[in-house]
């Protein structure tokens, strides 16, 4: 579990710290809830990543609501690789949730779920480790 720092100690820690302490305090408002870790596989058809790109935008409104309500932690896409030809190739995200069950609701109202993105998820229990 992440420790909370004190808003007054912010300023004097190294910017990389610094930059994270949003994940650190979310973490720590959810620390009575479960933790999961989905991971998300595209569709692998011709049509795959128009679909993904036509409802994004959707999709990351809904889950920038979801990080303001604190049941998404994090999420980002998954690559091919770095290089400027990587493609996006699925998900992950981190919820906070009460079970598995919560998890698969909200993943199932997706975008890309409904929008036909997402072909198969993973629904992991996962805990975050105290590195302090």
């Amino acid at each position: 579990m992440f420790k909370a720092i004190p808003s007054s100690r912010l300023a004097t820690l190294p910017a990389r710290i610094h930059q994270h302490r949003t994940l650190s305090v979310s973490a720590t408002v959810n620390a009575a809830k479960n933790q999961f870790i989905v991971i998300a596989r595209d569709f692998t058809d011709p049509e795959a990543l128009a679909r993904r790109l036509d409802v994004r935008p959707k999709h990351l409104v809904e889950a920038k609501e979801l990080k303001k309500s604190g049941k998404l932690q994090i999420g980002g896409a998954l690559l091919t690789d770095h290089s400027a030809s990587g493609k996006m190739i699925g998900s992950i995200m981190i919820f906070s949730a009460e079970n598995a069950e919560e998890v698969r609701q909200l993943v199932e109202k997706d975008y890309y779920v409904t929008g036909k993105v997402w072909e198969h998820y993973q629904i992991l229990p996962f805990r975050t480790a105290d590195l302090s």
